[in-house]
């Protein structure tokens, strides 16, 4: 059997894991203003639904950014990046609660 599950194995970092909550968001809010709740509701669902995925996509993301700075030291550059993660994740949350409220 192989240790390749343990929480004690610190994985590698690497900025190509943001790549895909970043996408969700940006694929959900792009969406979102293309597809208005009163014009297209069934697309700005669908949109939403994207953006949520991204959302959650960001917060597991940053957990486990935030494990590894925790073990080792990464470079400050990588904090950087999940500081963009969050303020763009809590853009397109506003985006959403807009598109929903009028």
């Amino acid at each position: 059997m192989t240790g390749t599950g343990s929480p004690e194995q610190v994985r590698e970092f690497s900025p190509a894991q943001y790549i895909a909550p970043y996408l969700l968001l940006i694929i959900g809010n792009a969406g979102l203003q293309k597809a208005p709740l009163s014009e297209r509701p069934v697309l700005f669902w669908t949109f939403t639904a994207v953006a949520a995925l991204g959302a959650l996509s960001a917060v597991v993301r940053l957990k486990r950014m935030w494990d590894t700075h925790r073990r080792r030291t990464l470079p400050a550059w990588t904090r950087f990046l999940g500081l963009l993660l969050s303020l763009y994740g809590l853009y397109v949350a506003y985006r959403v609660i807009a598109g929903i409220t009028g």
